[in-house]
């Protein structure tokens, strides 16, 4: 596969009301758990979960489908040293993948990019 983008927005308030364990639960991983529940700020853990919903979502549109079905926890969008957002996934380990993320007042925006 070559080049490829895919892009995600994403409403806080269609979050807000899935904002449970269980939700949580399906869309992070164990590191991005650990990360999410070291956050104290409630606002704040809605955009980590928002905006890591965000950038899976954008993940999954670069390859369209895959061979056994997506499993968000699978799919990790971690910090490097610097803070900046990296995506590691068992999926497609090989793939380099480039993501972004931003957040205004009501909504998060992912990108990711296919090298």
């Amino acid at each position: 596969m070559s080049k490829a983008i895919g892009i995600d927005i994403v409403e806080f308030k269609q979050i807000l009301p899935k904002l449970n364990d269980k939700f949580i639960k399906r869309i992070l991983s164990k590191a991005e758990l650990e990360r999410y529940n070291s956050i104290s700020n409630e606002q704040r853990k809605l955009e980590y979960v928002s905006g890591r919903f965000a950038a899976k979502e954008a993940y999954t549109k670069i390859y369209k489908k895959f061979d056994k079905p997506l499993n968000f926890t699978e799919v990790e969008v971690l910090n490097d040293d610097f803070g900046a957002p990296y995506i590691k996934s068992s999926y497609r380990p090989e793939d380099k993948i480039l993501v972004s993320i931003s957040h205004s007042a009501n909504y998060v925006v992912a990108i990711c990019t296919k090298e």
